[in-house]
């Protein structure tokens, strides 16, 4: 195994795509006709790592984060913050270096530059950003009746986007992606509507709830591209690119939620914090909870229980809180041996993860986690320093570190596990 290397999500899937859709005519993964007396060959080995799972993990990873740098964008914009809004906002939509960028460039590499320009222009057509902000605008203001234009606006570019494309690839039917798009308005919208109301608990429960509605919809994307370019290898339903997509969802959610978590704490958010943290951490209905659920239904209920205490322990999650306070406090000598016991923990994960798993190196894993805390470090220094842009830029590269995580641990699940997926 290779040594993980932070890349962005958006440019790694349009690279991954480009080699799938535009190979060759004489690709070795094109299927041809056996002739009478042939011998079938083998089923190939599952893979997490076929064109329809990097496609599909890629794009799972594009849409969650575009909901979450919405919901940053609103949340800062309803709190009077308007630099976090306006560096939410440019890591969300900017011309480059954004989410929509990096989406637009995903699209392109696979449909073509046509295509590609004609989705730009759709996705950041004002009935969709642009609505999210006019309805943003309109409860912070009270002024119902422009509220329920801008709700009018979205649901009509639901239609316009469903149809459209239809028109690209009609694998995708109209009113069923129209429906999906009308999902994401609905759970965007209950994020925005609890964030004007000032409850945290439902601001982060409604955003789980929609971060995790675009990794359906990304399923639908993914397996109606494959099914128009059969060029791209391996099936984007098969269970072993549920379980990258999965966990890329949901490792990137985890950095999400720490972010959540320490910029309350360190804009003095005191309600915002604890919710962050029971989203991302509590015994139940939290990402901690939903990752240690996908490890046990694959290594069992004993390695499922180790994992939780690994994950919860005292040098992990923790460990950032106690890095917080310490940077909070200018208390440098503490944001040492926060750090230290991070880094610690990182050997430990490494070492743990080989002994229940020979196909993930204890070194590799390490630098991995190395690069998490690294990452997200860097993160909360933005954060301490009054810095929205940075923060927004060093939250997209700690977010997409996850990705490759999430790559690796699904190949190495589904190289000690075959018969299983």
């Amino acid at each position: 195994m290779n040594k993980l290397t932070l890349r962005l999500a958006g440019a790694a899937v349009a690279l991954a795509l480009t080699g799938a859709a535009c190979g060759s005519s004489d690709d070795k993964s094109t299927s041809t006709q056996p002739t009478t007396g042939a011998t079938t060959a083998p089923s190939a080995a599952p893979s997490s790592n076929t064109g329809a799972a990097t496609l599909r993990a890629g794009l799972t990873g594009l849409l969650s984060e575009h909901v979450y740098l919405a919901a940053l964008a609103t949340g800062s914009a309803l709190r009077g913050d308007t630099k976090g809004f306006e560096a939410y906002a440019t890591a969300l939509n900017g011309p480059t270096n954004s989410n929509t960028s990096d989406l637009v460039a995903a699209i392109t590499s696979v449909y073509g530059a046509d295509v590609g320009k004609a989705f730009d222009g759709l996705w950041r057509s004002n009935g969709h950003i642009p609505g999210f902000v006019a309805y943003t605008q309109a409860v912070a203001a009270n002024d119902k009746p422009a509220a329920d234009k801008a709700v009018a606006d979205l649901l009509a570019y639901a239609k316009t986007f469903g149809t459209t494309m239809n028109s690209v690839n009609s694998n995708l039917p109209a009113a069923a992606v129209e429906e999906g798009v009308k999902m994401h308005i609905t759970t965007l919208k209950a994020v925005v509507d609890a964030q004007k109301a000032g409850d945290q608990t439902a601001v982060y429960t409604s955003l789980r709830v929609a971060y995790a509605h675009m990794a359906d919809f990304a399923a639908t994307l993914a397996g109606a591209t494959v099914a128009k370019y059969p060029n791209i290898d391996g099936s984007a339903t098969s269970k072993a690119a549920t379980l990258r997509a999965g966990l890329t969802s949901l490792l990137r959610e985890h950095v999400l939620l720490a972010a959540s978590a320490t910029g309350g704490a360190l804009g003095g958010r005191a309600p915002q914090f604890d919710a962050a943290a029971a989203a991302l951490n509590g015994p139940t209905n939290s990402n901690t909870a939903d990752i240690v659920a996908a490890i046990t239904s694959v290594y069992g209920a004993d390695v499922g229980k180790a994992f939780d205490g690994l994950w919860r322990s005292n040098g992990h999650i923790p460990g950032f809180v106690a890095y917080t306070k310490a940077v909070a406090a200018n208390d440098k000598p503490a944001a040492d041996k926060a750090v230290a016991d991070l880094l610690a923990y990182a050997t430990t994960f490494g070492t743990t993860m080989n002994s229940v798993n020979s196909n993930l190196p204890a070194a590799a894993v390490t630098d991995a986690i190395k690069m998490h805390i690294t990452t997200l470090k860097a993160v909360v220094d933005a954060q301490k320093a009054g810095d929205a842009t940075l923060t927004a830029t060093t939250l997209r590269a700690a977010v997409a570190h996850m990705s490759d995580t999430a790559a690796v641990l699904a190949d190495a699940t589904v190289k000690k596990f075959p018969e299983k997926f």
